[in-house]
């Protein structure tokens, strides 16, 4: 579907490690899945907007 994974050193701050980790107990999904899902919506949002 994607291709190659490429690695990233992500680094976050407390307050936002504990609330995606909160999130991801909340909807039992991975902190990765839902970083990637955060990254797919906001280049769609971008592209949407520079495209419109």
């Amino acid at each position: 579907m994607y291709g190659i994974i490429e690695r990233y050193n992500l680094r976050l701050s407390d307050k936002e490690y504990k609330d995606i980790k909160n999130m991801s107990a909340l909807t039992e999904r991975s902190i990765n899945d839902l970083i990637r899902e955060a990254i797919r919506e906001y280049v769609e949002k971008k592209e949407r907007e520079t495209k419109g």
